[in-house]
């Protein structure tokens, strides 16, 4: 287990497993897929009573199963007066998790996610600020209580456009995004982001070492040989002493895993 993992007891394992399940011939498919899907203009979609406009190459949260998981996870936790959903693409995962008297801020990279967020947040009748920003870089300054990010997942090359919402190469946006996170962060603030076994592995769990983090929901679909997890991790200097026992385990790659 690695050293800085909280044991709990959700839904799937208490920890990232290994080995890390490698993608497969299915995996590579559902990608496909899903590329194709988001290349599309796609009509005006309702989802869990929200209604979102989607242009091409914006993630699909009704496609992609990433953002719903992380809604539900989180739905029920207190996420302070200052939210930030980073990378929002549509703004799904913030406009879902929206509490009245909450100062939240929608960040993306693409004109086209941004004007798709300003879009769906005016049909929701919700005020927030959208700010175009490369991970952190249009918001210096700014300090959150939570931070929700559904990253690119897929650890493989980008070949089309579409491919830019899903797929994150060596984990170059992983990484940056995990080094950047305690500057953006109120005390006792929190990050809650997807990983998967699509990630570089190497990258995720380097970058964790400075957080404590858990689990807090785990998913697996057989169909796409896909592991998700939803996490919930604070910097280790900037979270003060809370009085939770951590596991201290020292967590070590194998060379089948570097």
């Amino acid at each position: 287990m690695h050293e800085n993992s909280k044991e709990i007891d959700a839904v799937g394992s208490p920890d990232f497993p290994a080995p890390w399940i490698k993608p497969s011939a299915k995996t590579f498919s559902s990608h496909a897929q899903h590329v194709a899907c988001l290349a599309k203009p796609q009509p005006v979609a309702s989802i869990n009573g929200i209604t979102l406009f989607l242009p091409p190459n914006v993630y699909h949260p009704g496609v992609g199963l990433s953002s719903s998981f992380l809604v539900e996870a989180v739905s029920n936790k207190l996420l302070g007066a200052s939210v930030l959903d980073l990378g929002c693409g549509s703004g799904y995962v913030g406009i879902s998790l929206y509490r009245p008297g909450m100062e939240l801020t929608l960040a993306d990279i693409s004109d086209a996610a941004l004007a798709s967020a300003a879009e769906n947040l005016h049909r929701m009748k919700i005020t927030a600020e959208v700010v175009s920003s490369d991970l952190f870089s249009g918001l210096q300054g700014r300090l959150f209580d939570t931070i929700f990010f559904n990253p690119p997942l897929f650890d493989k090359a980008i070949d089309h456009e579409a491919e830019i919402a899903l797929c994150d190469p060596d984990g170059e946006l992983l990484g940056r995004f995990l080094a950047d996170v305690p500057d953006y962060l109120n005390p006792d603030g929190k990050v809650y982001f997807m990983a998967s076994n699509l990630m570089n592995r190497r990258v995720l769990l380097h970058g964790l070492k400075e957080y404590q983090y858990e689990i807090v929901s785990s998913s697996h679909c057989a169909q796409s040989d896909v592991s998700r997890w939803v996490v919930c991790a604070s910097p280790i200097r900037c979270k003060k002493t809370t009085g939770i026992a951590h596991h201290v385990n020292i967590y070590e790659l194998s060379d089948e895993e570097m």
